[in-house]
């Protein structure tokens, strides 16, 4: 039994309260742009108001929103103004800040510097928590496919966090 689309503002609200710092942080990662990851961020919430989606549970609606925001990432990161046009806000940082802990961006950087097939297992394996099987069901690729690529993702990430190059 899935529980019904978000029909009220109240539902709406809740929903956004619950979810978008979480969808900012994942668009920052791949833009790199506070104003593009806002846009994005934006984005993946229209959708859900303007598709007919219904949500299991919250780690169903935790999961479409992770997929949504990394499609809707990598298709801006495609177009060709995108490739053209830098940004003024390249270098900012988002107003968003983790809780204070140790320092892993070099790790994060690791990750991103990834061909964009490895980048988004590990995104979704390691950062989301999904397991290999739900990552094929969400890529459509057998899951066969998913666990070759995280190993390969994870020795292209050893490779680039010892300084060596990924080729």
């Amino acid at each position: 039994m899935t529980k019904p689309a978000l029909r009220t503002d109240a539902d709406f609200d809740a929903f956004y309260e619950r979810n978008w710092k979480y969808i900012y942080r994942l668009c920052f990662t791949f833009m790199k742009c506070e104003a593009d990851a806002e846009d994005c961020t934006e984005d993946v919430f229209v959708k859900v108001l303007t598709g007919n989606t219904t949500f299991t549970d919250q780690t169903h609606e935790r999961k479409w929103l992770t997929v949504t925001a990394i499609n809707l990432c990598k298709d801006r990161l495609k177009s060709y103004a995108r490739k053209n046009v830098g940004s003024i806000d390249d270098e900012m940082t988002p107003d968003i800040a983790a809780p204070e802990q140790e320092d892993y961006s070099h790790v994060k950087d690791a990750v991103m510097a990834l061909p964009p097939d490895h980048k988004d297992v590990i995104w979704l394996y390691y950062y989301v928590g999904c397991s290999t099987d739900e990552i094929a069901r969400m890529l459509g690729r057998p899951s066969s496919t998913i666990r070759n690529r995280l190993k390969n993702a994870r020795n292209k990430l050893k490779t680039l966090l010892e300084g060596g190059d990924m080729k």
